[in-house]
Protein backbone atom coordinates (compact mmCIF):
# COMPACT_ATOMS: atom_id res chain seq x y z
CA UNK A 1 0.00 0.00 0.00
CA UNK A 2 1.30 3.66 -0.95
CA UNK A 3 2.15 5.28 2.24
CA UNK A 4 -0.21 8.96 2.65
CA UNK A 5 1.57 11.66 1.47
CA UNK A 6 2.03 15.84 2.29
CA UNK A 7 4.32 17.51 0.57
CA UNK A 8 4.86 21.32 2.85
CA UNK A 9 5.85 23.74 0.07
CA UNK A 10 3.91 22.56 -2.55
CA UNK A 11 3.60 26.28 -3.81
CA UNK A 12 7.06 26.59 -4.53
CA UNK A 13 9.33 25.21 -7.64
CA UNK A 14 10.33 22.13 -6.13
CA UNK A 15 7.07 21.35 -4.17
CA UNK A 16 5.33 21.79 -7.28
CA UNK A 17 7.07 19.46 -9.09
CA UNK A 18 7.33 16.69 -6.92
CA UNK A 19 3.71 17.09 -6.13
CA UNK A 20 2.95 16.46 -9.64
CA UNK A 21 5.62 13.70 -10.17
CA UNK A 22 3.63 11.30 -7.27
CA UNK A 23 2.20 8.49 -7.82
CA UNK A 24 1.38 7.89 -4.03
CA UNK A 25 -1.85 9.62 -2.29
CA UNK A 26 -1.59 12.90 -1.56
CA UNK A 27 -3.19 14.86 1.41
CA UNK A 28 -3.25 18.72 1.58
CA UNK A 29 -4.74 20.99 4.56
CA UNK A 30 -7.60 22.97 3.49
CA UNK A 31 -6.10 26.07 3.47
CA UNK A 32 -2.31 27.56 2.60
CA UNK A 33 0.17 28.33 5.18
CA UNK A 34 1.15 32.51 5.86
CA UNK A 35 4.50 31.66 5.67
CA UNK A 36 5.27 35.72 6.25
CA UNK A 37 3.47 35.66 9.82
CA UNK A 38 5.18 33.78 12.78
CA UNK A 39 2.11 32.94 15.02
CA UNK A 40 -0.75 32.37 12.19
CA UNK A 41 2.08 29.95 10.64
CA UNK A 42 2.37 27.72 13.98
CA UNK A 43 -1.51 28.20 14.45
CA UNK A 44 -1.61 26.83 10.18
CA UNK A 45 0.54 24.29 10.51
CA UNK A 46 -0.41 22.34 14.23
CA UNK A 47 -3.66 22.65 12.57
CA UNK A 48 -2.66 21.04 9.55
CA UNK A 49 -0.82 18.50 11.31
CA UNK A 50 -3.74 17.73 13.39
CA UNK A 51 -5.57 16.73 10.15
CA UNK A 52 -3.19 14.66 8.88
CA UNK A 53 -2.69 12.76 11.65
CA UNK A 54 -6.29 12.16 11.81
CA UNK A 55 -6.66 11.21 8.29
CA UNK A 56 -3.96 8.57 8.99
CA UNK A 57 -5.71 7.18 11.82
CA UNK A 58 -9.26 7.12 10.84
CA UNK A 59 -8.40 5.77 7.70
CA UNK A 60 -5.99 3.02 9.19
CA UNK A 61 -2.93 3.83 6.81
CA UNK A 62 -0.14 1.62 7.43
CA UNK A 63 2.46 4.44 6.42
CA UNK A 64 2.71 8.33 5.75
CA UNK A 65 5.37 10.18 3.84
CA UNK A 66 6.43 14.13 4.04
CA UNK A 67 8.26 15.97 1.68
CA UNK A 68 9.47 19.38 3.47
CA UNK A 69 10.02 21.28 0.31
CA UNK A 70 9.16 24.79 2.24
CA UNK A 71 11.23 27.87 2.22
CA UNK A 72 12.44 31.29 0.70
CA UNK A 73 16.21 31.47 2.21
CA UNK A 74 18.36 32.63 -0.21
CA UNK A 75 22.24 33.47 0.13
CA UNK A 76 22.35 36.92 1.00
CA UNK A 77 19.26 36.73 3.16
CA UNK A 78 19.67 38.07 6.96
CA UNK A 79 20.95 35.55 9.83
CA UNK A 80 17.43 36.40 11.63
CA UNK A 81 14.75 35.25 8.78
CA UNK A 82 16.95 32.14 8.02
CA UNK A 83 17.15 31.26 11.89
CA UNK A 84 13.32 31.64 11.69
CA UNK A 85 13.28 29.18 8.52
CA UNK A 86 14.84 26.90 11.01
CA UNK A 87 12.59 27.58 13.75
CA UNK A 88 9.46 26.85 11.66
CA UNK A 89 10.71 23.19 10.33
CA UNK A 90 11.66 22.59 14.05
CA UNK A 91 8.15 23.66 15.18
CA UNK A 92 6.53 21.33 12.48
CA UNK A 93 8.10 18.48 13.50
CA UNK A 94 8.08 18.91 17.09
CA UNK A 95 4.07 18.68 16.34
CA UNK A 96 4.60 16.12 13.77
CA UNK A 97 5.74 14.18 16.57
CA UNK A 98 3.10 14.44 19.04
CA UNK A 99 0.32 14.12 16.98
CA UNK A 100 1.92 10.76 15.22
CA UNK A 101 2.63 9.20 19.18
CA UNK A 102 -0.17 6.94 19.54
CA UNK A 103 -1.33 4.22 22.52
CA UNK A 104 -1.18 1.75 19.27
CA UNK A 105 2.20 0.86 17.61
CA UNK A 106 3.68 3.82 16.00
CA UNK A 107 2.75 4.29 11.96
CA UNK A 108 6.47 4.18 10.25
CA UNK A 109 6.63 7.60 7.76
CA UNK A 110 9.32 8.91 5.54
CA UNK A 111 10.78 12.47 5.57
CA UNK A 112 12.45 14.22 2.56
CA UNK A 113 14.39 17.25 3.72
CA UNK A 114 15.64 20.00 0.81
CA UNK A 115 18.93 20.91 1.57
CA UNK A 116 21.68 23.47 -0.23
CA UNK A 117 24.27 21.95 -1.69
CA UNK A 118 26.05 25.03 -2.66
CA UNK A 119 25.36 26.51 0.66
CA UNK A 120 27.00 23.78 2.68
CA UNK A 121 30.10 22.98 0.24
CA UNK A 122 30.38 26.94 -0.50
CA UNK A 123 33.75 26.90 1.45
CA UNK A 124 35.25 23.51 0.36
CA UNK A 125 38.14 23.26 -1.69
CA UNK A 126 37.31 19.37 -2.68
CA UNK A 127 35.92 19.45 -6.43
CA UNK A 128 33.69 18.17 -7.39
CA UNK A 129 31.57 17.68 -3.94
CA UNK A 130 30.31 14.70 -2.78
CA UNK A 131 28.32 13.19 -0.02
CA UNK A 132 31.35 12.22 2.26
CA UNK A 133 32.66 16.16 1.73
CA UNK A 134 32.68 17.74 5.28
CA UNK A 135 30.21 20.67 4.86
CA UNK A 136 32.06 24.10 5.40
CA UNK A 137 29.27 26.92 4.67
CA UNK A 138 31.03 30.30 3.99
CA UNK A 139 27.29 32.28 4.09
CA UNK A 140 24.22 32.06 7.13
CA UNK A 141 22.40 30.81 4.39
CA UNK A 142 24.63 27.68 4.53
CA UNK A 143 25.06 27.50 8.12
CA UNK A 144 21.19 27.87 8.12
CA UNK A 145 21.09 24.64 5.91
CA UNK A 146 23.08 22.95 8.43
CA UNK A 147 21.14 23.54 11.34
CA UNK A 148 18.01 22.11 9.53
CA UNK A 149 19.78 19.00 8.85
CA UNK A 150 20.72 18.32 12.65
CA UNK A 151 17.39 19.35 13.62
CA UNK A 152 15.74 16.55 11.44
CA UNK A 153 18.63 14.37 12.86
CA UNK A 154 18.29 15.21 16.39
CA UNK A 155 14.53 14.73 16.27
CA UNK A 156 14.64 11.16 14.21
CA UNK A 157 17.03 9.64 17.10
CA UNK A 158 13.72 9.34 19.22
CA UNK A 159 11.30 8.21 16.44
CA UNK A 160 12.97 4.79 15.03
CA UNK A 161 9.73 4.54 13.25
CA UNK A 162 10.75 7.48 11.26
CA UNK A 163 13.37 7.19 8.08
CA UNK A 164 15.07 10.30 6.44
CA UNK A 165 16.04 11.31 3.43
CA UNK A 166 18.06 14.96 2.85
CA UNK A 167 18.73 16.35 -0.48
CA UNK A 168 21.53 18.37 -1.20
CA UNK A 169 20.36 20.33 -4.50
CA UNK A 170 22.31 22.13 -6.52
CA UNK A 171 21.19 25.70 -8.30
CA UNK A 172 17.30 24.56 -8.96
CA UNK A 173 15.78 26.35 -11.73
CA UNK A 174 12.62 25.82 -14.27
CA UNK A 175 9.17 27.14 -15.02
CA UNK A 176 7.32 28.08 -12.16
CA UNK A 177 10.11 29.58 -10.02
CA UNK A 178 9.49 32.43 -7.71
CA UNK A 179 10.53 35.77 -9.43
CA UNK A 180 9.57 37.97 -6.14
CA UNK A 181 13.10 37.27 -4.51
CA UNK A 182 16.47 37.65 -5.41
CA UNK A 183 17.54 34.44 -6.48
CA UNK A 184 17.53 32.20 -10.12
CA UNK A 185 20.40 33.32 -12.20
CA UNK A 186 18.77 31.13 -15.16
CA UNK A 187 14.96 33.21 -14.31
CA UNK A 188 16.65 36.66 -13.97
CA UNK A 189 18.95 36.47 -17.61
CA UNK A 190 15.43 35.42 -18.83
CA UNK A 191 13.56 38.59 -17.58
CA UNK A 192 16.24 40.87 -18.83
CA UNK A 193 15.94 39.87 -22.18
CA UNK A 194 12.16 39.72 -22.47
CA UNK A 195 12.21 43.14 -21.08
CA UNK A 196 15.20 44.08 -23.40
CA UNK A 197 17.41 45.48 -20.48
CA UNK A 198 20.85 44.74 -19.67
CA UNK A 199 21.71 41.39 -17.80
CA UNK A 200 23.38 42.68 -14.40
CA UNK A 201 25.86 40.04 -13.28
CA UNK A 202 27.23 40.26 -10.37
CA UNK A 203 29.64 37.02 -10.14
CA UNK A 204 32.88 36.82 -12.48
CA UNK A 205 31.66 35.53 -15.51
CA UNK A 206 34.22 32.03 -15.25
CA UNK A 207 31.79 31.38 -12.43
CA UNK A 208 31.05 27.20 -12.26
CA UNK A 209 27.74 26.04 -11.15
CA UNK A 210 25.36 23.09 -11.39
CA UNK A 211 22.19 23.83 -12.69
CA UNK A 212 19.72 21.13 -12.25
CA UNK A 213 16.17 21.11 -13.85
CA UNK A 214 12.98 21.07 -11.14
CA UNK A 215 11.25 18.46 -12.68
CA UNK A 216 14.51 16.67 -13.05
CA UNK A 217 15.21 16.79 -8.99
CA UNK A 218 11.32 16.46 -8.38
CA UNK A 219 11.89 12.46 -9.85
CA UNK A 220 15.21 11.83 -8.38
CA UNK A 221 14.11 12.91 -5.40
CA UNK A 222 10.52 10.60 -5.45
CA UNK A 223 12.90 7.77 -6.62
CA UNK A 224 15.34 8.49 -3.48
CA UNK A 225 11.69 8.22 -1.24
CA UNK A 226 10.55 5.09 -3.01
CA UNK A 227 13.54 3.17 -2.41
CA UNK A 228 13.86 4.38 1.57
CA UNK A 229 10.70 2.99 1.48
CA UNK A 230 11.89 -0.52 0.24
CA UNK A 231 14.97 -1.06 2.40
CA UNK A 232 13.28 1.12 5.33
CA UNK A 233 9.48 -0.35 5.90
CA UNK A 234 9.46 -0.05 9.16
CA UNK A 235 11.51 3.20 9.75
CA UNK A 236 15.30 3.88 10.86
CA UNK A 237 17.28 4.54 7.97
CA UNK A 238 19.06 8.06 7.56
CA UNK A 239 20.31 8.93 4.33
CA UNK A 240 22.21 11.99 2.69
CA UNK A 241 22.21 12.50 -1.05
CA UNK A 242 23.39 15.12 -3.35
CA UNK A 243 21.07 15.82 -6.24
CA UNK A 244 22.55 17.33 -9.26
CA UNK A 245 22.90 17.69 -13.02
CA UNK A 246 26.15 16.78 -13.05
CA UNK A 247 27.12 18.95 -16.20
CA UNK A 248 28.74 22.33 -14.82
CA UNK A 249 28.75 25.87 -16.74
CA UNK A 250 29.81 28.94 -16.36
CA UNK A 251 27.75 32.38 -16.64
CA UNK A 252 29.69 32.98 -19.60
CA UNK A 253 28.07 29.72 -20.54
CA UNK A 254 24.73 30.82 -20.29
CA UNK A 255 25.03 34.01 -21.51
CA UNK A 256 25.85 31.69 -24.82
CA UNK A 257 22.46 30.32 -24.38
CA UNK A 258 20.85 32.97 -24.18
CA UNK A 259 21.85 34.88 -27.42
CA UNK A 260 21.28 31.50 -29.23
CA UNK A 261 17.74 31.61 -27.67
CA UNK A 262 17.60 35.72 -28.46
CA UNK A 263 19.03 35.19 -31.85
CA UNK A 264 20.82 38.74 -30.94
CA UNK A 265 23.82 40.24 -29.32
CA UNK A 266 22.97 40.42 -25.22
CA UNK A 267 24.15 43.80 -23.19
CA UNK A 268 25.74 42.30 -19.90
CA UNK A 269 27.03 44.49 -17.03
CA UNK A 270 29.21 43.25 -14.20
CA UNK A 271 28.95 45.09 -11.50
CA UNK A 272 29.86 44.33 -7.38
CA UNK A 273 27.42 43.07 -4.61
CA UNK A 274 28.01 42.61 -0.90
CA UNK A 275 26.76 39.06 -1.47
CA UNK A 276 29.80 38.30 -3.75
CA UNK A 277 31.78 37.02 -0.76
CA UNK A 278 29.80 34.19 0.03
CA UNK A 279 29.52 32.91 -3.53
CA UNK A 280 32.14 30.82 -4.10
CA UNK A 281 33.99 30.54 -7.83
CA UNK A 282 33.61 26.58 -8.37
CA UNK A 283 30.79 24.62 -7.17
CA UNK A 284 30.98 21.16 -8.81
CA UNK A 285 29.11 17.73 -7.48
CA UNK A 286 28.56 14.09 -7.94
CA UNK A 287 26.58 11.99 -5.64
CA UNK A 288 28.05 8.30 -4.35
CA UNK A 289 24.94 7.36 -2.59
CA UNK A 290 22.51 4.83 -4.50
CA UNK A 291 24.74 5.09 -8.00
CA UNK A 292 23.08 1.18 -8.99
CA UNK A 293 19.82 3.11 -9.20
CA UNK A 294 18.55 3.34 -13.06
CA UNK A 295 19.55 6.62 -14.72
CA UNK A 296 17.08 8.90 -14.95
CA UNK A 297 16.84 10.78 -17.88
CA UNK A 298 18.27 14.59 -17.50
CA UNK A 299 17.08 17.88 -18.94
CA UNK A 300 20.33 19.73 -21.41
CA UNK A 301 20.78 22.81 -20.17
CA UNK A 302 19.64 24.34 -23.34
CA UNK A 303 16.06 22.52 -23.52
CA UNK A 304 15.40 23.47 -19.85
CA UNK A 305 16.48 27.15 -20.20
CA UNK A 306 14.27 27.45 -23.18
CA UNK A 307 11.08 25.85 -21.39
CA UNK A 308 11.70 27.92 -18.30
CA UNK A 309 12.45 31.29 -21.21
CA UNK A 310 9.06 30.25 -22.84
CA UNK A 311 7.37 30.13 -19.52
CA UNK A 312 8.29 33.77 -18.49
CA UNK A 313 7.29 35.19 -21.94
CA UNK A 314 3.99 33.65 -21.79
CA UNK A 315 3.57 35.46 -17.96
CA UNK A 316 5.18 39.06 -20.32
CA UNK A 317 2.52 38.77 -22.56
CA UNK A 318 -0.10 38.48 -19.90
CA UNK A 319 1.05 41.05 -18.33
CA UNK A 320 2.25 39.11 -15.27
CA UNK A 321 5.66 38.97 -15.19
CA UNK A 322 7.88 41.64 -12.94
CA UNK A 323 11.06 43.18 -14.19
CA UNK A 324 14.25 41.74 -13.49
CA UNK A 325 15.59 43.09 -9.72
CA UNK A 326 18.73 44.95 -9.65
CA UNK A 327 20.73 42.42 -7.16
CA UNK A 328 21.90 38.93 -8.35
CA UNK A 329 23.21 35.89 -6.93
CA UNK A 330 24.11 32.94 -9.67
Amino acid sequence: MSPLTWVVGRGGLLGACVERTLDSPVWRPELGFPWNKPQPLRESIAEAVRGFRDRILTESWDSWCVYWCAGRGVVGASAASLAAETATLQFFLDRLGGELASPRPAVSGRIFLVSSAGGLYGGSDQHPSTEETPPRPISDYGRAKLDQEQALRDWVKLRPHVSTLVGRLSNLYGPGQHIDKPQGLISHMSRCVIFGVPIQIYVPLDTIRDYLFAEDAAKQINAGMTRLGRESSSGGREVIKVYSSGKETTVAGLIGVYRQIAKRHLRVVLGLSPARSQQPARLQFRSIVWCDEPAIPGTELFDGVSRLHRYQLALFQAGKLPPPWSAQAA
